[in-house]
């Protein structure tokens, strides 16, 4: 193994290392906060906000940004240092379509330990596409990687019991490939192949093999701001537009109408798919509203779809993919969700 391959896998060892131990921090942090002070978290979470709506916007865009510039930044370094370091034949290899199964289990099961949310996953979604990996799989990892994750997993078994750890997983994992194989037949020869993400830069005529480390590091910079540029501007149009929905479903709206029934259970799915929910937020949000009268069946619901799926992601996603294909996997999404709350509700009525 010759030195600068070495040094590629160095790079992209560490960038990913450096993505683990923030995240991880990050999880626990919110997991031990969140259960030595549920109470607190989940009153703050149902309380009305009496902010007017142009300020409530602009504090939702400053939360956002407080809270998820640093993953957002890791999120766009990694999907430029794939597109610089990893060989296209590497990640068709590992996720390509028309692989098998084998490519869905990897996305469904390696997400999640990143432990990122719905909006910080894109850069890594659009850098794994657009070098080579399949579309149904790079859906799969798009959606169960928030879905999931260890400490949100810990988090629902410490406030909402095993039933709902036990089916949160399962559910995750399940809707995540079916969701992912469904959008990949749907779509299969009907989409042009991803255009290389293109940077400007004076060597690009020479032998990749052949640059420096400088000018590697340099072009996985450019590529980096390619991402930046070409998602960015559509998270933050989400964020704002998700903080509207947040207005028009003030908290009581939300305790009204989700208890039991298949209307309730569609209607909290669907909210899920649309409402950002940060990394950890929606189980003490679903606990206090478990406790106010929601339904076990919309809970779920809402746990699968509420952070696998968000307006900025869905957005976001646009820019790297034709928009109707977040279309029909954001509904695929909402229907896995409505199934995996009916069946729940079913064996587990009450909390």
């Amino acid at each position: 193994m010759d030195k600068r391959t070495v040094f590629a896998i160095g790079i992209l060892l560490f960038i990913f290392a450096v993505i683990l131990i923030y995240e991880w921090g990050e999880s626990w942090s919110g997991f031990k906060t969140t259960m030595e002070h549920n109470k607190v978290i989940t009153a703050k979470l149902l309380e009305e906000n009496k902010i007017p709506v142009h300020m409530f916007l602009v504090f939702t865009i400053i939360d956002y940004m407080k809270h998820s510039w640093l993953c957002l930044l890791l999120a766009f370094i990694a999907a430029g240092a794939i597109q610089e370091f990893v060989p296209r034949d590497r990640i068709i290899k590992l996720m390509g379509s028309g692989r098998g199964f084998a490519p869905y289990v990897v996305s469904g099961v390696g997400g999640p330990f990143l432990s990122m949310c719905s909006c910080s996953i894109i850069p890594l979604f659009g850098g794994l596409y657009k070098r080579g990996a399949g579309l149904g799989p790079a859906i799969t990892f798009l959606v169960t990687g928030p879905a999931y994750n260890p400490a949100a997993i810990l988090l629902t078994l410490g406030l909402l019991g095993w039933k709902f750890g036990l089916a949160r997983i399962i559910v995750a994992i399940t809707a995540g490939i079916l969701v992912g194989y469904t959008t990949d037949r749907i779509f299969k020869n009907r989409l042009p192949e991803p255009e290389p993400v293109r940077i400007d830069t004076v060597a690009e005529s020479a032998p990749q093999e052949n640059l420096g480390f400088g000018k590697r590091l340099y072009n996985m910079s450019l590529y980096s701001w390619e991402f930046v540029k070409m998602v960015l501007p559509l998270i933050m149009l989400g964020v704002i537009c998700a903080g509207l929905v947040k207005i028009l479903l003030p908290a009581w709206i939300l305790v009204k109408y989700l208890g039991n029934g298949i209307l309730p259970i569609m209607l909290s799915s669907v909210i899920g798919v649309f409402m950002y929910t940060p990394t950890l937020v929606e189980v003490p949000l679903v606990r206090g509203l478990l406790e106010s009268g929601m339904g076990t069946g919309a809970a779920l619901a809402f746990l699968l779809t509420g952070p696998a799926l968000s307006l900025p992601s869905i957005l976001g996603v646009c820019k790297i993919v034709k928009p109707r294909v977040p279309l029909v996997y954001a509904t695929l999404m909402w229907v896995c969700g409505t199934v995996a709350g009916l069946i729940f509700w079913f064996f587990v009525p009450k909390f």
